[in-house]
C-alpha cells in the first residue's frame, strides 16, 4: 500500500534526523512550520492524514479539527501499545510527550497560523 510505504519512508528520515527542540512556542502551527524537525514530523503525519489533517484515504482518519486531548490520548495509546495499529504503533513510539501534545494541538487548529 502506498501509504505505508510512504510512512516508512518519512518514518526512516525522521530518525535519521532527530534534533533538539528550542523554547516551547505558543502558536503551534507557525513552532511546526519554523522548525525543521517538526516539519519533518508534519511530512510523516501528512503522507496519510493530508497536508492540512484531511484523509484523502477512506480508511485513515481526519484529523483536522480533532480535539487535541482525544488525540493525544490515541497516540499515548499506540505508543503503549494498549491501541495497535501497524504504522501508528511505529510512529507514536518515536514521538515524546512534548511532540504528541505539539502535533495534536497542530491539527486541532487545523494547521493554521
Amino acid at each position: 500500500m502506498l501509504c505505508e510505504r510512504s510512512s516508512a519512508w518519512f518514518l526512516s528520515l525522521f530518525v535519521a534526523s532527530v534534533s533538539v527542540l528550542a523554547d516551547e512556542p505558543t502558536n503551534y502551527a507557525a513552532s511546526i512550520q519554523q522548525n525543521k524537525r517538526y516539519q519533518k514530523l508534519l511530512a510523516m503525519c501528512v503522507a496519510c492524514h493530508g497536508q492540512d489533517g484531511t484523509s484523502p484515504y477512506p480508511n485513515i482518519p481526519n484529523l483536522k479539527w480533532q480535539n487535541p486531548e482525544y488525540m493525544v490520548l490515541q497516540l499515548e495509546a499506540f505508543r503503549s501499545g494498549e491501541r495497535q495499529d501497524k504504522t501508528m504503533s511505529k510512529v507514536a513510539r518515536l514521538l515524546s510527550p512534548e511532540d504528541i501534545r505539539r502535533m495534536s494541538h497542530y491539527f486541532a487548529s487545523g494547521g493554521e497560523n
